[in-house]
């Protein structure tokens, strides 16, 4: 099952964020070596293509996954509300494909160009 997140972009701007996953079962940092990590966002669920990509990427056993996305990329991008989620794909486990996480990115408008 995914957890839930909601993140803040600033139109314009780099944005950077570290995710942190822990295993459920004991709270402690999840294994996420050998983790290939995906994310996109979506202006409704219902879209056909993808506003952006994100850059996802797992920091080994830590438990930290850090999304970027530069500047002139959230330049780009409409202030408004967004949907996302992130794949991961198992390379330690003959491909297993799940969803680790979805929610929500609210893109704040640029005043300064």
């Amino acid at each position: 099952m995914s957890s839930y997140v909601e993140l803040f972009m600033d139109q314009g701007a780099d944005f950077n964020t570290t995710i942190q996953i822990n295993n459920e079962s004991n709270n402690t940092p999840q294994d996420l070596t050998g983790l290939n990590v995906s994310s996109k966002m979506r202006r409704s669920l219902l879209s056909q293509n993808a506003t952006a990509t994100l850059k996802c990427v797992p920091e080994g056993n830590t438990g930290q996954i850090i999304v970027s996305l530069d500047a002139g990329n959230t330049a780009n991008i409409p202030a408004g509300t967004y949907f996302f989620d992130m794949k991961v794909i198992d390379t330690n486990n003959a491909n297993a494909t799940s969803r680790l996480i979805e929610g929500i990115i609210f893109v704040t408008p640029q005043i300064t160009y």
